[in-house]
């Protein structure tokens, strides 16, 4: 995710215009994240009058209609058959950065590792193994390779963190020495994003093409803003069909309440769609310490940013507390409030482990791994409550009908000792699908 370098509360943030001649702040210098803080937060009772409304829009955008045909071998219908409808996976993303070591560790925490990402996500992101001067490792880039040749066999679907930080600090050694020369600077950040995201494609859903600029910048300062609308464009050339975020921090956290970052993002995201760069998604990273931004004000942010009609992810997520019951309310609510929004798509926090994890005190399960008590509330709303396992006979027309949340599905029919069995994507629109048995 990031390196943590002072942690000094900034007074003034990088002004707009991205100007190199203006007072800038120490390079990515970011605000102090509080921990092991008591904290509470306004709609945390269990009575708060937001949840009822949470709960009815997660009804209405979260599910579709189910329809079940059910056949002989001739094609006629077949009444009164038996029907099983098992989820098997959600199509939001829940999911988790994910370190490649240690998924393909042959080792017990490996393979622990292994099968909690198996069962209970559904898509995950590369916590640094993609990130550029990670990417240039070949030892580091094989070790990636096999984890999502993995990930592809799990079905599992993989963000790319990051393709440009541009900070010195945060590219390969090489590339400050480019500074003092625009043209070979620019020239070496676009075939960066040509080659890596070549190299990866049809294999990564979203790239977060740009990382954090309200404080990372050395790029921009140098070739001109302009450059980020192009390495856009580069990477879409690339491949044309990965969704590219912009991806950057203190949007929904710290209370909600860092105006000059908000305004930041909005700038720079309408800055990038004048310029033609082909933006498909919102990146928002969520760690949070001490100052839990209540779920009102999160909606509130969340529609404002809504307005640009493109996809919102929660990118980077962690609730760094030793208290374990605001951790497990505020999960529960964060959650809630985030997976009933129209516009949002998924929520990946920034590690599940505390044997590898940048927060350790933020993991949902112990280093011995001992789930905690927000790792059950995880696993009750994304895998019990927000989940469908539905049965029923079909009627006369041989037709079963079920409402269920979006995503993957496993279809079985059963009739005169016959069975047959599907495998379905239940969409938005609702999803019709025919199961022939063969009597």
């Amino acid at each position: 995710m990031r390196r943590i370098a002072l942690t000094v509360l900034l007074a003034a943030a990088w002004p707009a215009a991205y100007s190199a001649s203006a007072a800038q702040p120490p390079r990515t210098v970011r605000p102090a994240v509080r921990s092991h803080v008591t904290a509470t937060y306004d709609g945390r009772e269990p009575d708060a009058a937001w949840r009822k409304a949470a709960a009815q829009r997660i009804e209405t955008i979260r599910k579709g209609s189910l329809v079940v045909a059910v056949v002989d071998a001739a094609g006629k219908p077949v009444a009164d058959a038996e029907v099983k409808v098992a989820m098997k996976r959600h199509a939001f993303g829940f999911g988790s950065a994910i370190d490649a070591r240690t998924l393909i560790a042959d080792t017990d925490d490996g393979r622990r590792y292994r099968r909690t990402i198996a069962m209970w996500f559904s898509k995950v992101v590369f916590e640094n193994d993609l990130k550029w001067p990670q990417w240039e490792n070949k030892q580091r880039r094989g070790m990636m390779l096999k984890a999502l040749e993995w990930l592809d066999k799990q079905g599992i679907a993989a963000r790319g963190h990051c393709l440009v930080w541009p900070s010195w600090r945060n590219m390969p050694k090489d590339v400050e020495g480019l500074k003092n020369d625009k043209a070979a600077l620019r020239r070496r950040i676009d075939r960066h994003v040509q080659e890596e995201v070549s190299a990866l494609k049809g294999r990564i859903a979203d790239w977060d093409v740009i990382n954090e600029p309200f404080w990372n910048h050395d790029a921009m300062d140098v070739c001109g803003k302009e450059v980020m609308a192009e390495w856009y464009k580069t990477a879409h050339r690339a491949d044309p069909a990965a969704v590219l975020y912009l991806n950057d921090q203190n949007i929904l956290a710290g209370g909600g309440t860092d105006r000059k970052h908000q305004d930041h993002y909005e700038g720079t995201v309408r800055y990038l769609r004048k310029e033609g760069a082909p933006l498909g998604g919102l990146g928002m990273q969520c760690h949070f310490g001490g100052n839990l931004t209540p779920p009102a004000r999160l909606v509130a942010i969340l529609d404002r940013f809504a307005a640009f009609g493109l996809p919102i992810q929660v990118t980077e997520f962690d609730i760094n507390t030793k208290d374990r019951g605001v951790q497990a309310d505020y999960m529960r609510d964060f959650l809630t409030t985030l997976f009933s929004h129209p516009k949002v798509e998924g929520i990946l926090m920034w590690g599940f482990w505390a044997g590898r994890h940048w927060r350790p005190n933020a993991a949902l399960f112990d280093r011995d791994w001992t789930p905690r008590p927000h790792a059950k509330v995880w696993k009750d709303l994304v895998l019990k409550t927000w989940w469908t396992n539905a049965t029923g006979r079909t009627d006369a027309r041989g037709r079963f009908t079920t409402r269920g949340f979006l995503g993957d599905y496993q279809i079985t029919a059963t009739a005169g000792g016959k069975t047959g069995t599907v495998r379905t994507a239940l969409t938005k629109p609702g999803t019709t699908v025919t199961v022939s048995i063969d009597r």
